[in-house]
């Protein structure tokens, strides 16, 4: 959630500090190491594939990785290896895809560069109908220190270790072209048992700023996360699917401000793309992950701001989720929750999707005032100690049960679909 307003000149310059490198929270074992961030990158389906991230300081290295399953021999693998320089750093990312894996299987993968090594435990999913559990976080984005999302997101994964995979909703930092952004963000994600799960990445607006806060195209953020195949040529990486047992999610791209002017065409692209996917599913839930809500809001100054109705990204998609009978559409961007209840033809109606905004797990914290027509539940924001907030998601192939909790483990609220 951002516009330029937001930016006052002392923001300015504390961020412009913060890109330099001096800010706080990279661990000084992270900040040592020669395998930086090695993590686990949902695929298209989890039960035979997945793939594995890290990256480097500088140019490429040799580097290898290795798979093994218990009782089998060692698997060898060639990493492949991207270079990319931004904000004054040149970071070379490795990538493995591995494929043909057995479902509900544990496997070990063992990462080598120089005198390090680095071990997974790589984990695949039992099987296209076995009920699962997930995480999900949003507005990750912090400012001076990201250790309010460590604690948060350590908080979350311990009340939650049967989670599956961990989903982050967009706004993943605080600006897309910080190197200490994004290694802040990243050791605080495989710093935590999260490294040892799939991650499923969302685009934000924040992933699309520059250091002067200008729009940016999001290379660093296409870098870090090789995410499945969406067929595209001129927007690989920008929107993707995937299926996890009963479910099948569909990530959007709700970066159209941001990115029009940059690379057009995206809209477009994206809703065929859409109208393509969902209808070639046949899993029993259809679940949306995008960043930017459905309901508009004028822009954010604590105070100000008020419900507006339906949203260009709304008007955008929710036409589209009617016709292809999306059952949940999760949201971030306005650091707060709000159960909108099913929506259809942009109208309250059981005939929709149930619309879930929830967020923030970082620190940056607004006043957001809720909807009279839509929202059904609205987190209480008077208590500045009570705002960050996490989802789960239960899914079964004939219940599906979204419970979104504040850092404390209190609930908010629950909601629960049957088919």
């Amino acid at each position: 959630m951002d516009t330029m307003s937001r930016r006052t000149f002392l923001k300015l310059c504390t961020n412009a500090l913060l890109a330099l490198g001096l800010g706080r929270y990279i661990p000084a074992a992270a900040a040592s190491r020669t395998i930086k961030f090695p993590r686990q990158i949902i695929t298209a389906d989890s039960s035979t594939s997945r793939t594995i991230m890290w990256q480097a300081d500088g140019g490429q290295q040799d580097s290898s990785f290795v798979l093994t399953v218990p009782g089998g021999s060692p698997e060898p693998y060639a990493p492949e290896a991207n270079t990319l320089l931004q904000d004054a750093t040149t970071t070379t990312f490795y990538t493995v895809h591995l494929t043909g894996l057995t479902p509900g299987t544990h496997y070990e993968g063992t990462i080598r560069m120089a005198d390090e090594t680095v071990t997974l435990p790589i984990v695949t999913a039992a099987s296209e109908v076995s009920a699962f559990e997930a995480l999900l976080i949003d507005d990750s984005q912090c400012g001076e220190t990201y250790e309010p999302f460590a604690q948060l997101l350590e908080k979350a994964l311990a009340r939650n270790p049967r989670a599956s995979f961990l989903a982050d909703i967009g706004d993943l930092t605080d600006n897309g072209q910080s190197s200490w952004h994004w290694d802040s963000f990243l050791a605080v994600l495989t710093g935590s048992r999260a490294k040892d799960m799939p991650f499923v990445p969302v685009m934000g607006n924040h992933e699309c700023y520059g250091l002067d806060w200008q729009f940016a195209l999001p290379r660093r953020y296409l870098a870090s996360f090789s995410v499945p195949d969406n067929g595209s040529r001129n927007f690989p990486g920008y929107y993707y699917s995937f299926d996890y047992g009963p479910a099948h999610f569909i990530v959007l791209n709700t970066q159209l401000t941001e990115l029009d002017d940059l690379k057009p065409g995206l809209l477009q692209e994206e809703l065929l793309w859409l109208k393509h996917d969902a209808a070639s599913s046949n899993k029993p839930w259809n679940i949306v992950l995008m960043h930017k809500d459905v309901i508009a809001y004028d822009e954010y100054q604590p105070g100000t701001g008020h419900a507006g109705g339906i949203s260009d990204v709304g008007h955008d998609f929710m036409k589209a989720f009617d016709a292809l009978g999306i059952d949940l559409v999760l949201t971030g961007h306005m650091h707060t929750y709000r159960n909108r209840g099913h929506i259809y033809n942009e109208q309250p109606d059981r005939r929709g999707p149930v619309y879930l905004m929830f967020g923030p797990a970082g620190n940056e914290r607004y006043t957001v005032p809720p909807d009279t027509t839509f929202d059904k539940v609205s987190l209480d924001q008077s208590d500045p100690n009570r705002y960050r907030n996490y989802m789960t998601l239960t899914v079964t192939p004939a219940k599906l049960i979204a419970t979104c909790f504040l850092e404390d483990g209190s609930t908010i609220d629950r909601v629960t679909l049957t088919k």
